[in-house]
């Protein structure tokens, strides 16, 4: 649910550079939506995302390339339903050339050029995962306000995730809940809310948002705001951010001030993180057209 025809965003993150092998992570996706001459209340959605993790010694890797399809039905004048699915194909792998064992430790000194002794017959493992959600979406008809609620249920078919073959260590599901929201204040002001949850097995996650977005022009397409916030993972870290909107585009800053006990390794320092998006509008033909005739 957004306001426009075709979207592309790309977010880059760097996490924990001053520990010894820092969390690298980018995302890229596209989505559109697709109305049908017959649908005069409710629309498609299409799309697709790849995201890429690195982490660890051994470059410990996750590429996923996910396709989306979705379907948002006008319940109201101001209130619609969006149900979603996907399909994702993922690789996880790592590099045994990166790692060093006790065998390689010659008496005296390390020797990186001595045998481990260690077989790696697969690094790395494919697999097919499966997601579904639902959105609500309520739009004021009088002003910049709205509100957006949701759930995701990730990982229904819990794949193995082993690099072994061992068929019982599997993928948990993932459930993700979220609200957000813009609530115009003033003319040129709008206050900005976020709270999102997830939760996999014995993992927890809340993240809390609080902020104000200031609109420089208003007219769809050729707008300009800037927004600040600040935001609090429960009892991880605290994240100031800024956006600038201009026009089509949309850029995000944010960093992650460490906050929890790791604070020790990271010197407080978390990641910077900078997101970017582009909206493009079709012009809409009119409903009637009239020719007119030529004397």
């Amino acid at each position: 649910m957004f306001s426009g025809h075709q979207r592309v965003t790309a977010a880059y993150r760097n996490q924990w550079t001053s520990v010894p092998v820092p969390y690298l992570t980018f995302s890229v996706g596209y989505d559109q939506k697709i109305s049908l001459p017959r649908l005069k209340t409710g629309a498609f959605g299409i799309g697709a995302l790849f995201n890429y993790d690195r982490a660890g010694d051994a470059n410990l890797s996750w590429a996923q390339l996910g396709l989306n399809l979705s379907y948002t039905q006008k319940l109201a004048e101001s209130l619609f339903l969006t149900a979603g699915a996907q399909v994702q194909g993922s690789q996880r792998a790592f590099d045994p050339q990166r790692l060093y064992f006790d065998e390689q430790y010659n008496g005296d000194t390390f020797d990186p050029t001595l045998p481990n002794y260690e077989s790696f017959l697969r690094t790395s493992t494919v697999y097919l995962d499966y997601s579904a959600g639902i959105n609500g979406l309520f739009q004021s008809p009088l002003s910049r306000t709205q509100v957006q609620v949701g759930m995701a249920y990730r990982h229904i078919n819990r794949p193995s995730i082993s690099f072994f073959g061992v068929s019982d260590i599997r993928l948990m599901p993932l459930t993700a809940a979220y609200l957000t929201g813009a609530v115009e204040v003033a003319e040129l002001l709008d206050w900005t809310l976020a709270v999102m949850g997830q939760f996999q097995g014995d993992a927890r996650e809340w993240v809390f948002v609080s902020g104000l977005r200031y609109h420089l022009k208003q007219e769809q397409g050729r707008a300009i705001a800037v927004g600040l916030a600040g935001a609090y993972r429960w009892g991880d870290a605290v994240i100031p951010s800024v956006e600038f909107y201009v026009h089509n585009w949309r850029l995000g800053l944010s960093y992650d001030v460490n906050t929890s006990p790791f604070r020790m390794a990271t010197l407080r320092n978390g990641g910077p993180e900078v997101t970017l998006q582009y909206v493009l509008y079709k012009v809409q033909p009119p409903d009637t057209f009239k020719a007119c005739p030529i004397f």
